[in-house]
């Protein structure tokens, strides 16, 4: 895998946060896309020339497309950690299989086409008045590459954006284009299934009148927050958790809807605040642990992090466009496990800790129970805690995860099928889905019997 120093984490974050300012927050650099028939994915770890590139338009031409190639991947945002998106075939770009299909306004539902972006639906809602009830962190990624790998938010009553899914249209392997419905097992199967039994290539979605949240960010001590974790999300409709190496300081990161007015300059304060997080995270927190002073310096360094309150649009407060040249490891495991097995992933990184190995830290985020759309996706069936593991891009960040990938077939952990996962095979999955699975491999078999969605990479999570 291409090797990244220290150096070029902060140069090329520093690059995107400024192309994105520039252009008013028109373009992010670290975004998937192909340029000149080289397909490029958002963290540019891996370039590949596809045989074809094809750009539909429309339904037809996308049916087309399926009917006469051989193996197909296609991507959204490509917003992925893993090589979900290679293939040896067709590349398919939904970027311009995208926009409104229909609205209904008696029912505040608006149908969109599978490659829409995102951040183009909430402005598309928020123009009618409506809104996302709640979302995930990313506004880049497609509606249809987010259910497909059955992203999550974080929320005492919430957590999946397919529980916002009224209904959606799947173009399976034989060409054919399904109406399902929650409730439906082929719906269950698209929902985190990663592409495997088809594309989702419409999506209707229930808004609610739009509203603003109060976001704010806290220090406080670990041993505290552990103690009253349950109180905690008792009192506040969503939050996470940031907990550090070599720490007991650790954030707190709440969002509750309000009736508040929102912050003078909030968009402007937002932006400067997420940019300024990550150049911290790529040129401060990455030289401590390019110097091997991680150890002396983490908790000096984190008491000079300040909190903040703001009032925003929900979906700025929800979502987020600058990101770090990061990597993410993430993974789900029952909620009464969810501190002790996190501070077991933060002694892991300790014990392993050199120059080499790059900085590190773990986002927590918390689902409920009884999320039954997903026949493989992570937060299947049980209240779950999410445990992401951000490292920058840099030097042995590998090793560390490969320890991780070990760990996690201890805890009972179920993985993101978004992020990276380079050890994950379909035994994995058997253990932790068991008859899901099978049913999900069933219906692969039926709505793609040539397999024209497969790649290493589901073969390598889908072949028993």
């Amino acid at each position: 895998m291409k090797r990244r120093g220290y150096l070029a984490v902060g140069f090329l974050t520093t690059w995107n946060v400024v192309l994105y300012a520039v252009t008013g927050g028109r373009y992010i650099w670290l975004e998937g896309r192909v340029t000149n028939g080289v397909f490029r994915n958002w963290l540019r770890r891996f370039r590949y020339r596809p045989q074809r590139v094809a750009r539909p338009e429309t339904e037809q031409e996308l049916v087309e497309l399926v009917r006469s190639a051989g193996e197909i991947r296609v991507f959204g945002a490509g917003h992925s950690f893993n090589t979900g998106i290679a293939t040896s075939g067709m590349l398919i770009s939904l970027d311009r299989y995208c926009g409104v299909v229909a609205k209904d306004p008696a029912k505040k539902q608006v149908t969109f086409k599978g490659g829409t972006r995102v951040r183009e639906i909430a402005k598309t809602l928020l123009a009618d008045g409506l809104a996302f009830a709640a979302l995930p962190s990313h506004d880049a990624q497609s509606i249809a590459g987010i259910l497909s790998t059955d992203v999550h938010g974080t929320g005492r009553d919430w957590g999946f954006v397919s529980e916002l899914v009224v209904s959606l249209k799947l173009l399976d392997g034989n060409g054919v284009v399904h109406e399902c419905f929650p409730g439906d097992e082929l719906f269950s199967a698209a929902i985190g299934g990663i592409g495997a039994v088809g594309i989702i290539i419409e999506v209707t979605v229930q808004a609610v009148d739009r509203f603003n949240v109060e976001q704010k960010v806290e220090l406080a001590e670990l041993p505290a927050v552990e103690a009253n974790l349950g109180a905690l999300l008792q009192q506040h409709t969503h939050l996470s958790l940031y907990l550090f190496p070599f720490t007991d300081r650790c954030q707190i990161n709440t969002w509750e809807p309000t009736g508040k007015k929102q912050s003078f300059l909030g968009n402007l304060r937002e932006f400067v605040s997420i940019s300024l997080d990550a150049l911290l995270a790529a040129w401060m927190a990455g030289l401590m642990a390019r110097s091997g002073l991680m150890p002396k310096l983490s908790r000096s360094a984190h008491r000079l992090k300040r909190g903040s309150n703001l009032v925003l649009e929900s979906n700025k407060a929800f979502n987020r466009s600058i990101y770090h040249l990061h990597q993410e490891l993430e993974f789900a495991i029952p909620y009464e496990d969810a501190m002790p097995v996190a501070r077991r992933f933060l002694e892991l990184y300790e014990s392993m800790y050199s120059r080499d190995l790059p900085y590190t830290f773990l986002e927590v985020r918390f689902t409920p129970a009884g999320h039954e759309r997903t026949l493989i996706g992570g937060g299947r069936g049980r209240r779950s805690v999410w445990l992401d593991l951000l490292s920058n891009d840099s030097h042995a960040f590998e090793a560390y995860y490969a320890e991780v990938e070990k760990l996690m077939r201890e805890v009972d952990a179920r993985p993101h099928l978004g992020k990276y996962g380079r050890s994950i095979t379909s035994a994995d999955l058997a253990r932790t889905h068991g008859a899901s699975y099978n049913r999900f491999l069933d219906l692969m078999a039926e709505h793609d019997p040539a397999g024209k969605f497969s790649n290493e990479f589901t073969k390598r999570l889908l072949q028993p």
